[in-house]
């Protein structure tokens, strides 16, 4: 919590990218048996695209890319997204669902709803191995849903969608 780095705000940041790193770029996940990557495209300071789509929110809509601007309540959950990977199939209160990604054609996108929560990892698969499945996954991004309304929205999702539990 930021309370512990003295409210230095750098210093959190710094340490929430160590945690980050060490989930995600030193040691991966799987999902289904697949390695579960950051995109390693630098977005600021030295850190990978995949983590600050972790904690931060776009001001101006989800296509948003120059108006995104750090939420404290995300940081605070950035050790989160790998066991919600690790454990999303099969893991009572996750719903593991896949996605046409509206504007996108026919590319999908998988959701990870911890639904108590209301926590979402979202993961871009990438190529495909022999058996058709992805050959491995992009860590998107995490949201939280903080209204009603968001969380009905994403369960109507789940149901439209294809399931993975």
């Amino acid at each position: 919590m930021l309370k512990d780095y003295n409210g230095d705000w750098d210093a959190y940041l710094d340490a929430a990218y160590a945690y980050f790193a060490a989930d995600f770029i030193t040691d991966k996940p799987k999902l289904l048996e697949h390695e579960v990557k950051s995109k390693r495209q630098i977005a600021y300071n030295g850190q990978d695209h995949s983590f600050w789509h972790c904690i931060e929110e776009s001001a101006g809509g989800a296509k948003d890319e120059e108006n995104r601007i750090p939420k404290i309540a995300l940081v605070e959950r950035i050790r989160w997204p790998r066991p919600v990977i690790e454990h999303a199939v099969n893991t009572p209160g996750v719903l593991a669902w896949s996605e046409i990604y509206r504007g996108h054609g026919t590319k999908k996108r998988v959701h990870l709803f911890v639904e108590d929560e209301d926590y979402c990892v979202v993961l871009d698969p990438r190529g495909k191995d022999c058996n058709g499945q992805p050959a491995y996954y992009y860590l998107w991004t995490t949201f939280l849903c903080e209204t009603d309304r968001q969380h009905d929205k994403l369960l109507k999702r789940y149901a439209r969608g294809e399931k993975m539990n």
